[in-house]
């Protein structure tokens, strides 16, 4: 149980350090094919998606409407049963380079054949999440 462990915590750290340095392919080359991305919120973007192409397209959805960029990776603990990696974001308007968020989230995490394959997020700031995606979808 303990190398499992350690082996999931290495698997998060890996992928934090792919997306800290922008290596979009890397980052991509570990979501498993049954990866579960799991959003809370009130926004069109909230809500389970279900493998890897539906987790990519609302990735890839959040993307266009946040430019998002990670500026720091607070922690990454592990547990028996997931990982959790607590990360900074900016978040910068496509129209509007002066309209930013930063804000902290906690991304709960599992891992199979070393791979992510659940993803939950936890906002710090879920009011202002919504917010955003309301204001940049119209």
């Amino acid at each position: 149980m303990q190398t499992e462990m350690n082996e999931s915590i290495g698997v998060i750290r890996s992928y934090c350090d792919a997306w800290i340095a922008g290596d979009t392919m890397a980052v991509v080359a570990m979501y498993h094919d049954d990866l579960t991305l799991e959003w809370p919120g009130r926004h069109r973007l909230a809500g389970t998606h279900s493998g890897q192409q539906a987790s990519i397209k609302a990735l890839l959805d959040l993307q266009a409407i946040t430019n998002r960029v990670p500026t720091k990776i607070v922690q990454v603990l592990g547990g028996p049963e997931s990982v959790i990696a607590i990360v900074v974001e900016r978040w910068t308007a496509p129209g509007d380079p002066s309209e930013t968020l930063e804000h902290t989230r906690a991304l709960e995490f599992t891992v199979q054949d070393n791979q992510l394959h659940t993803c939950r997020i936890f906002e710090t700031a879920q009011r202002e999440i919504d917010d955003w995606i309301f204001r940049q979808s119209d």
